[in-house]
């Protein structure tokens, strides 16, 4: 066997081979290659464009949530003023209504001391009429100080009407 006959035919069933491989086996592999590079290139290109409508979408949320919150802060200062104003107005008319009753007390028990001083004074006037009545029965009956039982009898009738 020659050397060089065998370098030779290696040589050209490597060159078939190659042949071979490049007419039939390898246009599949760079088709399917360069078709999943285009689909790579898609799905990077559309995961940019989701990256950017997520953050579009998250600055809107954000804003949205800012918004809710001033909106929730702006409820709960006005439900605090709404509150203070009910309590400010409840304490108000308490006030008043504990004036209304106090003054109405008041008048009621002015009232009382009037009639109790009424009925006292009548007592008083009552019991200085009687002791006077007693007084005078026994100077009557003495004949002593006439004239001073007439102006006390006089005078204890106009006190007593």
């Amino acid at each position: 066997m020659n050397l060089n006959a065998t370098i030779l035919g290696q040589a050209v069933s490597f060159i078939l081979f190659v042949w071979f491989c490049m007419k039939y086996i390898w246009p599949p592999i760079i088709f399917a290659i360069e078709t999943r590079q285009k689909k790579i290139k898609k799905s990077l290109i559309s995961l940019k464009k989701a990256e950017e409508e997520f953050l579009v979408i998250q600055k809107k949320m954000n804003q949205i949530i800012q918004d809710s919150k001033e909106k929730a802060s702006f409820i709960i200062n006005e439900a605090n003023k709404q509150k203070s104003m009910i309590l400010e107005n409840a304490k108000n008319i308490a006030v008043e209504e504990s004036k209304k009753i106090f003054l109405k007390n008041k008048l009621e028990i002015d009232i009382k001391v009037m009639q109790a001083r009424k009925n006292l004074h009548k007592e008083i006037v009552d019991l200085s009429i009687s002791m006077a009545e007693k007084i005078i029965k026994e100077n009557i009956q003495k004949d002593q100080n006439k004239d001073l039982i007439k102006k006390l009898i006089v005078s204890l009738s106009q006190i007593k009407n």
